[in-house]
């Protein structure tokens, strides 16, 4: 059989009843964190303008809005802003952020077209499956080539979960498969100056996946081959000999993808949490900034790109966007601040942060646990010439050191509270809590 036919089996036998608790519990909780990321970057600049875009009308709600707009735009914008601050989450070994594409699929167009709940959580659960096993299988080669991970495999988590929601049977999904291929795209170049393209990837696979479904639904045709074919997406887009296709349908139901996602403790680029995790760690060994010389910082292949390189403008970031993808800027804030909230990126020109950064640097090094993990690996040379190593293995908030739900449940408020009173945010909570349950989410 071909992959896209193992996969629409899949898609097609399971039953919201099969799936475990634990399975569905976590997906509610990612639900619960996207909704937050987005709801504390609902005033956003680059979300009030994508709102002029959207200049139809319709009843679904825009989250942390009082405009209501057609349910596709809805989903669209509130993807934007669940990825707008960069504070939503991370498949670690896919390095795919799926939860800010599904999350308002699901919510927002989903209960336009079903009343269904529990269909609508299988939906989100089968995205991340089909998503995570397509960056997953990429091995990294995606952003090797200079693509936006979440663009393409997002694309096939989207379409997956449209076809849930819109009742495909295994046929028109193996043929929504097909298509999703031609619809992947998505370029890494907005890290040049730190400008909105990324965000449109998500919204773009919102709208391509519920098209694609449609399309496929009304009879339109697609490469069985998507997967394997001559010029299969690991080809067009990766490295195809790096590929590990056997993963697109390794374990199925078995190893849920969902259970393999971080949720980010801190509002940046989810490659520099574990170097982050070490910057924290010397501020609590108890070390001033004077005592410190330098820092030498050791970083996979994948990460320099985003974190990394060109280390001379990484030093002074010109925008908060810009200052979230930046590894010196963002060690110096936890090191003198011994967190990092969304208020940290106010002030780009802090001295002290600016001067301290300029002390890291970095080299190549392959890591054990990356991509499952995004560990830190560090040495400190002190004034007095002593070195001190820091090593995170396992990043903070990585599903092997997750954050706890009164962790998850006190960064959703913080979020929400941004741009809702706290009446609301509990009743979202409880909602999400009880989701299964219900014929409609009401904002």
């Amino acid at each position: 059989m071909l992959y896209s036919e193992i996969l629409a089996d899949f898609i097609v036998g399971l039953k919201f009843k099969d799936i475990p608790s634990s399975v569905v519990q976590r997906a509610k909780e990612l639900m619960l964190d996207s909704l937050g990321t987005a709801l504390a970057a609902s005033n956003e600049e680059c979300v009030n303008n994508a709102l002029k875009v959207f200049n139809t009308k319709g009843d679904t709600q825009i989250w942390g809005k009082e405009e209501k707009i057609d349910a596709i735009s809805a989903a669209m914008l509130n993807g934007i802003a669940a990825h707008a601050l960069d504070f939503d989450d991370t498949h670690t070994e896919a390095i795919l952020h799926a939860s800010a594409i599904l999350t308002p699929l699901c919510l927002s167009y989903g209960f336009s077209v079903s009343k269904d709940a529990k269909k609508i959580i299988k939906a989100f659960i089968i995205g991340w499956e089909v998503a995570a096993r397509v960056g997953i299988a990429s091995k990294g080669s995606f952003h090797k080539r200079g693509f936006h991970t979440t663009a393409i495999a997002g694309i096939f988590g989207s379409v997956s979960a449209s076809c849930v929601m819109l009742d495909l049977n295994k046929e028109q999904i193996i043929n929504a498969l097909g298509l999703a291929g031609s619809f992947a795209s998505g370029v890494n170049e907005f890290l040049s100056n730190g400008s909105n393209s990324k965000v449109l990837h998500i919204a773009n696979a919102i709208k391509n996946g519920i098209f694609v479904a449609n399309c496929a639904k009304n009879g339109m045709s697609g490469p069985l081959s998507i997967f394997e074919g001559r010029d299969n997406i690991f080809r067009c887009f990766g490295i195809e000999q790096d590929c590990d296709k056997a993963k697109l349908c390794e374990a199925l139901g078995e190893i849920w993808q969902v259970m393999q996602v971080s949720i980010k403790p801190y509002p940046s680029c989810h490659f520099a949490h574990g170097l982050i995790d070490c910057a924290i760690a010397l501020r609590n060994d108890g070390l001033k900034a004077d005592e410190i010389k330098s820092i030498h910082c050791f970083v996979d292949e994948v990460p320099i790109s985003f974190i990394c390189d060109p280390l001379e403008a990484k030093y002074t970031p010109n925008s908060a966007y810009a200052a979230k993808f930046s590894m010196p800027f963002l060690m110096a804030l936890g090191f003198f601040d011994g967190k990092i909230t969304l208020t940290s990126y106010e002030n780009l020109k802090r001295d002290e942060v600016l001067e301290f950064a300029k002390k890291i640097t970095y080299e190549k090094r392959k890591s054990s646990g990356f991509p499952k993990y995004f560990p830190g690996h560090i040495e400190a040379i002190l004034q007095d010439r002593r070195v001190i190593k820091k090593d995170v293995f396992i990043n903070k908030g990585n599903f092997d050191n997750p954050l706890s739900f009164e962790e998850l449940k006190a960064k959703f408020l913080d979020n929400a509270l941004r741009s809702v009173e706290l009446k609301r945010a509990q009743n979202i909570i409880n909602q999400i809590q009880d989701l299964e349950n219900l014929q409609t989410f009401s904002f």
